[in-house]
Protein backbone atom coordinates (compact mmCIF):
# COMPACT_ATOMS: atom_id res chain seq x y z
CA UNK A 1 0.00 0.00 0.00
CA UNK A 2 1.66 2.92 -1.17
CA UNK A 3 0.12 6.11 1.07
CA UNK A 4 0.79 10.32 1.48
CA UNK A 5 1.46 11.70 4.80
CA UNK A 6 -0.65 14.13 4.45
CA UNK A 7 -3.58 11.64 3.06
CA UNK A 8 -2.61 10.39 6.61
CA UNK A 9 -2.84 13.59 8.40
CA UNK A 10 -6.47 14.15 6.63
CA UNK A 11 -7.22 10.78 7.79
CA UNK A 12 -6.35 11.61 11.64
CA UNK A 13 -8.28 14.96 11.10
CA UNK A 14 -11.38 13.83 10.80
CA UNK A 15 -11.35 10.87 12.24
CA UNK A 16 -10.70 12.96 15.48
CA UNK A 17 -13.11 15.85 14.51
CA UNK A 18 -15.85 13.47 12.95
CA UNK A 19 -16.02 16.38 10.29
CA UNK A 20 -15.20 16.70 6.27
CA UNK A 21 -16.30 20.29 7.01
CA UNK A 22 -13.76 21.05 9.89
CA UNK A 23 -10.80 18.88 8.67
CA UNK A 24 -10.63 21.44 5.63
CA UNK A 25 -10.72 24.14 7.65
CA UNK A 26 -8.90 23.35 10.42
CA UNK A 27 -5.83 21.64 7.52
CA UNK A 28 -5.91 24.39 5.13
CA UNK A 29 -7.63 22.44 2.39
CA UNK A 30 -10.86 22.30 0.13
CA UNK A 31 -14.12 20.13 1.53
CA UNK A 32 -13.19 18.82 -1.78
CA UNK A 33 -9.73 18.00 -1.34
CA UNK A 34 -10.48 16.50 2.09
CA UNK A 35 -12.91 13.99 0.28
CA UNK A 36 -10.18 13.23 -2.58
CA UNK A 37 -7.59 11.99 -0.16
CA UNK A 38 -10.03 10.05 1.85
CA UNK A 39 -11.14 8.45 -1.28
CA UNK A 40 -8.07 7.71 -2.26
CA UNK A 41 -7.05 5.94 1.04
CA UNK A 42 -9.99 4.02 0.67
CA UNK A 43 -9.04 2.79 -2.86
CA UNK A 44 -5.53 1.70 -1.92
CA UNK A 45 -6.86 -0.42 1.44
CA UNK A 46 -9.89 -1.87 -0.21
CA UNK A 47 -12.35 -1.26 2.73
CA UNK A 48 -14.73 2.39 3.36
CA UNK A 49 -12.80 3.66 6.41
CA UNK A 50 -15.60 6.06 7.43
CA UNK A 51 -19.47 5.70 7.77
CA UNK A 52 -20.63 9.01 6.10
CA UNK A 53 -24.02 10.36 8.26
CA UNK A 54 -26.10 13.01 7.81
CA UNK A 55 -24.17 15.05 10.25
CA UNK A 56 -20.31 14.33 9.55
CA UNK A 57 -18.46 11.12 9.39
CA UNK A 58 -17.36 7.84 11.78
CA UNK A 59 -15.00 5.20 11.76
CA UNK A 60 -15.70 1.92 10.34
CA UNK A 61 -13.89 -1.53 12.04
CA UNK A 62 -11.54 -1.03 9.32
CA UNK A 63 -11.22 2.76 9.82
CA UNK A 64 -10.80 2.02 13.45
CA UNK A 65 -7.86 -0.46 12.68
CA UNK A 66 -6.30 1.64 10.26
CA UNK A 67 -6.18 4.22 12.71
CA UNK A 68 -4.28 2.44 15.00
CA UNK A 69 -1.45 2.32 12.42
CA UNK A 70 -1.93 5.70 11.52
CA UNK A 71 -0.98 6.60 15.04
CA UNK A 72 1.96 5.21 15.10
CA UNK A 73 2.83 5.98 12.25
CA UNK A 74 2.93 9.88 12.48
CA UNK A 75 4.06 9.33 15.14
CA UNK A 76 6.90 8.06 14.08
CA UNK A 77 7.42 10.68 11.80
CA UNK A 78 7.15 13.68 14.48
CA UNK A 79 9.66 11.71 16.59
CA UNK A 80 12.05 11.31 13.49
CA UNK A 81 11.93 14.92 13.00
CA UNK A 82 12.90 15.74 16.48
CA UNK A 83 15.78 12.95 16.65
CA UNK A 84 17.36 15.06 13.37
CA UNK A 85 16.86 18.72 14.75
CA UNK A 86 18.88 17.45 17.76
CA UNK A 87 21.81 16.03 16.19
CA UNK A 88 20.34 12.57 15.98
CA UNK A 89 20.02 12.83 20.12
CA UNK A 90 17.62 10.45 21.60
CA UNK A 91 13.99 11.90 22.65
CA UNK A 92 10.99 11.66 23.00
CA UNK A 93 8.80 10.09 26.20
CA UNK A 94 9.13 7.05 27.18
CA UNK A 95 5.88 5.72 29.91
CA UNK A 96 7.81 2.75 31.99
CA UNK A 97 5.36 0.46 33.50
CA UNK A 98 6.76 -1.36 37.01
CA UNK A 99 5.77 -3.47 39.62
CA UNK A 100 5.13 -1.66 42.96
CA UNK A 101 8.58 -3.52 44.27
CA UNK A 102 9.91 -2.30 41.78
CA UNK A 103 8.61 0.98 41.57
CA UNK A 104 10.05 2.04 45.34
CA UNK A 105 13.79 1.50 45.14
CA UNK A 106 15.02 0.05 41.82
CA UNK A 107 14.11 2.72 39.52
CA UNK A 108 15.24 5.86 41.10
CA UNK A 109 19.05 6.02 40.16
CA UNK A 110 18.27 5.01 36.75
CA UNK A 111 15.92 8.06 36.73
CA UNK A 112 18.73 9.97 37.99
CA UNK A 113 21.13 9.34 35.23
CA UNK A 114 18.77 8.73 32.22
CA UNK A 115 17.98 12.82 32.87
CA UNK A 116 21.58 13.56 33.25
CA UNK A 117 22.20 11.77 30.01
CA UNK A 118 19.70 12.23 27.78
CA UNK A 119 17.82 15.37 28.80
CA UNK A 120 15.42 15.07 26.04
CA UNK A 121 14.12 11.53 27.35
CA UNK A 122 11.54 12.32 29.15
CA UNK A 123 10.36 9.27 31.21
CA UNK A 124 6.95 8.70 32.83
CA UNK A 125 5.85 5.78 35.42
CA UNK A 126 2.92 3.70 35.74
CA UNK A 127 2.61 1.10 38.66
CA UNK A 128 1.21 -1.76 37.43
CA UNK A 129 0.14 -5.41 39.07
CA UNK A 130 2.31 -8.05 37.78
CA UNK A 131 -0.75 -9.99 35.96
CA UNK A 132 -1.47 -6.62 34.29
CA UNK A 133 1.82 -6.47 32.59
CA UNK A 134 1.53 -8.11 29.74
CA UNK A 135 -2.05 -6.82 28.39
CA UNK A 136 -0.63 -3.05 29.21
CA UNK A 137 2.44 -3.61 27.44
CA UNK A 138 0.25 -5.14 24.15
CA UNK A 139 -2.31 -2.97 24.24
CA UNK A 140 0.60 0.19 24.44
CA UNK A 141 -0.85 1.29 27.62
CA UNK A 142 3.15 1.49 28.69
CA UNK A 143 5.85 1.45 25.72
CA UNK A 144 8.10 -0.73 28.57
CA UNK A 145 6.84 -2.98 31.23
CA UNK A 146 9.66 -3.87 33.82
CA UNK A 147 8.61 -7.38 36.14
CA UNK A 148 10.59 -9.93 38.53
CA UNK A 149 11.12 -13.40 36.88
CA UNK A 150 13.06 -16.25 39.22
CA UNK A 151 15.34 -17.64 36.27
CA UNK A 152 16.80 -15.16 33.63
CA UNK A 153 17.57 -18.53 31.63
CA UNK A 154 13.73 -19.31 30.82
CA UNK A 155 13.41 -16.34 28.74
CA UNK A 156 15.79 -14.20 28.53
CA UNK A 157 16.07 -11.79 25.10
CA UNK A 158 13.88 -13.43 23.58
CA UNK A 159 10.03 -13.81 22.32
CA UNK A 160 6.81 -15.11 23.20
CA UNK A 161 3.57 -14.32 21.37
CA UNK A 162 3.30 -10.87 20.39
CA UNK A 163 6.25 -9.83 23.38
CA UNK A 164 9.63 -9.32 23.27
CA UNK A 165 11.30 -10.34 26.86
CA UNK A 166 14.95 -8.87 27.41
CA UNK A 167 16.61 -9.12 31.02
CA UNK A 168 18.20 -5.91 32.64
CA UNK A 169 19.95 -6.70 35.58
CA UNK A 170 19.54 -8.51 39.18
CA UNK A 171 18.09 -7.49 42.43
CA UNK A 172 19.33 -9.22 45.70
CA UNK A 173 15.75 -9.73 47.85
CA UNK A 174 15.95 -10.55 51.75
CA UNK A 175 13.44 -11.25 54.14
CA UNK A 176 12.86 -8.72 56.84
CA UNK A 177 10.02 -9.04 60.08
CA UNK A 178 9.94 -7.23 63.65
CA UNK A 179 13.43 -7.09 65.48
CA UNK A 180 11.79 -7.99 68.79
CA UNK A 181 8.81 -9.40 68.46
CA UNK A 182 6.05 -8.09 71.80
CA UNK A 183 5.53 -10.67 74.13
CA UNK A 184 2.13 -12.46 73.89
CA UNK A 185 1.51 -11.43 70.37
CA UNK A 186 0.77 -13.78 67.47
CA UNK A 187 4.11 -15.14 66.17
CA UNK A 188 4.97 -12.66 62.97
CA UNK A 189 5.87 -15.83 60.73
CA UNK A 190 1.93 -16.57 60.55
CA UNK A 191 1.41 -13.57 58.20
CA UNK A 192 3.25 -12.83 55.18
CA UNK A 193 3.22 -8.89 53.97
CA UNK A 194 2.93 -8.53 50.13
CA UNK A 195 3.31 -5.94 47.65
CA UNK A 196 2.00 -7.11 45.03
CA UNK A 197 0.59 -11.04 45.35
CA UNK A 198 1.08 -11.65 41.89
CA UNK A 199 4.57 -10.53 41.66
CA UNK A 200 7.21 -13.37 41.44
CA UNK A 201 9.13 -11.49 44.10
CA UNK A 202 6.36 -11.91 46.69
CA UNK A 203 5.53 -15.68 45.96
CA UNK A 204 9.04 -16.78 47.66
CA UNK A 205 8.14 -16.61 51.49
CA UNK A 206 4.50 -17.57 51.30
CA UNK A 207 5.92 -20.71 49.09
CA UNK A 208 8.63 -21.00 51.46
CA UNK A 209 6.70 -21.28 54.78
CA UNK A 210 4.24 -23.45 53.31
CA UNK A 211 6.59 -26.06 52.33
CA UNK A 212 8.55 -25.38 56.01
CA UNK A 213 5.30 -25.77 57.87
CA UNK A 214 2.92 -27.89 55.64
CA UNK A 215 0.05 -25.12 55.82
CA UNK A 216 0.01 -21.89 54.17
CA UNK A 217 0.82 -18.78 56.49
CA UNK A 218 -1.97 -15.40 56.22
CA UNK A 219 -0.94 -13.78 52.78
CA UNK A 220 -1.93 -9.33 53.29
CA UNK A 221 -1.80 -7.23 50.77
CA UNK A 222 0.15 -3.84 51.99
CA UNK A 223 0.46 -1.98 47.96
CA UNK A 224 3.92 -0.35 48.94
CA UNK A 225 7.24 -1.67 49.84
CA UNK A 226 7.43 1.20 52.49
CA UNK A 227 3.88 0.07 53.73
CA UNK A 228 5.45 -3.71 54.02
CA UNK A 229 8.55 -2.22 55.96
CA UNK A 230 6.27 -0.14 58.66
CA UNK A 231 4.04 -3.14 59.28
CA UNK A 232 6.58 -5.41 59.96
CA UNK A 233 8.39 -3.38 61.92
CA UNK A 234 5.15 -3.14 64.10
CA UNK A 235 4.93 -7.06 64.16
CA UNK A 236 2.25 -7.41 62.06
CA UNK A 237 3.94 -10.04 59.56
CA UNK A 238 7.08 -10.29 57.83
CA UNK A 239 8.17 -9.48 53.86
CA UNK A 240 10.30 -10.11 51.43
CA UNK A 241 12.29 -6.95 50.34
CA UNK A 242 14.90 -5.60 47.77
CA UNK A 243 18.00 -5.77 49.67
CA UNK A 244 18.84 -1.93 48.89
CA UNK A 245 15.45 -1.03 51.08
CA UNK A 246 18.03 -2.72 54.02
CA UNK A 247 19.98 0.58 55.58
CA UNK A 248 19.01 3.00 53.01
CA UNK A 249 18.26 5.22 55.76
CA UNK A 250 14.27 4.34 55.42
CA UNK A 251 13.84 1.21 56.87
CA UNK A 252 11.54 1.76 60.00
CA UNK A 253 13.31 1.29 63.47
CA UNK A 254 12.97 -1.93 64.79
CA UNK A 255 13.51 -3.68 61.49
CA UNK A 256 15.77 -6.86 61.11
CA UNK A 257 17.20 -8.96 57.85
CA UNK A 258 15.75 -12.78 59.27
CA UNK A 259 18.89 -14.56 59.10
CA UNK A 260 16.55 -17.80 59.31
CA UNK A 261 14.68 -17.44 56.18
CA UNK A 262 16.39 -17.80 52.87
CA UNK A 263 17.16 -14.29 50.52
CA UNK A 264 16.41 -14.68 46.44
CA UNK A 265 18.50 -12.98 43.62
CA UNK A 266 15.44 -12.10 41.29
CA UNK A 267 16.13 -10.50 37.45
CA UNK A 268 14.32 -7.04 36.47
CA UNK A 269 12.70 -8.53 32.87
CA UNK A 270 11.84 -5.80 30.30
CA UNK A 271 8.45 -6.51 28.38
CA UNK A 272 8.41 -4.55 24.94
CA UNK A 273 5.86 -5.15 21.96
CA UNK A 274 7.48 -7.16 19.62
CA UNK A 275 6.74 -4.63 16.42
CA UNK A 276 10.17 -5.31 15.43
CA UNK A 277 11.57 -1.35 16.01
CA UNK A 278 12.40 0.42 19.20
CA UNK A 279 12.32 4.00 19.69
CA UNK A 280 15.70 5.71 20.37
CA UNK A 281 14.05 7.36 23.56
CA UNK A 282 13.05 3.37 24.45
CA UNK A 283 16.48 1.89 23.37
CA UNK A 284 18.19 4.60 25.48
CA UNK A 285 16.23 3.96 28.78
CA UNK A 286 16.85 -0.09 27.86
CA UNK A 287 20.42 0.36 27.24
CA UNK A 288 21.25 2.36 30.20
CA UNK A 289 19.22 0.52 32.92
CA UNK A 290 20.96 -2.74 31.56
CA UNK A 291 24.63 -0.68 31.78
CA UNK A 292 23.72 0.72 35.16
CA UNK A 293 22.40 -2.06 37.43
CA UNK A 294 23.60 -5.10 35.23
CA UNK A 295 27.47 -4.52 35.66
CA UNK A 296 27.15 -3.63 39.46
CA UNK A 297 27.96 -6.56 41.94
CA UNK A 298 25.54 -8.32 43.26
CA UNK A 299 25.76 -9.14 46.56
CA UNK A 300 23.10 -11.39 47.42
CA UNK A 301 22.82 -13.49 50.34
CA UNK A 302 24.70 -16.33 50.33
CA UNK A 303 21.67 -18.29 51.60
CA UNK A 304 19.84 -17.02 48.59
CA UNK A 305 19.44 -20.24 46.16
CA UNK A 306 18.06 -22.37 49.33
CA UNK A 307 14.43 -21.31 48.71
CA UNK A 308 12.64 -23.76 46.61
CA UNK A 309 11.44 -23.12 43.11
Amino acid sequence: MDFSVYQLRTFWEVARTGSLTKTARNLGYSQSSVTSHVRSLESRVGYPLFHRLPHGVRLTPAGETFRAYVKQILSLMDEMSVALKNNGEPSGRVVVGATAPLMDYELQEILRECRYRYPRVHVSLKVVCARDMEATVASGGVDVGLCFIRDPGDRQDGTAGDMLRRVLFPVPFVPVGPASPRPGAPSPMERVLVVDPDCASQSLLPRHLTALHGSAPTVMETGSTRGALSMASCGLGIAMIPQAAVGCGLTPDGLTVIDSLPGALMHVQALLPNNGWLSPAVSAFLDLAGRMRGGRPSDTPETAAAVPA
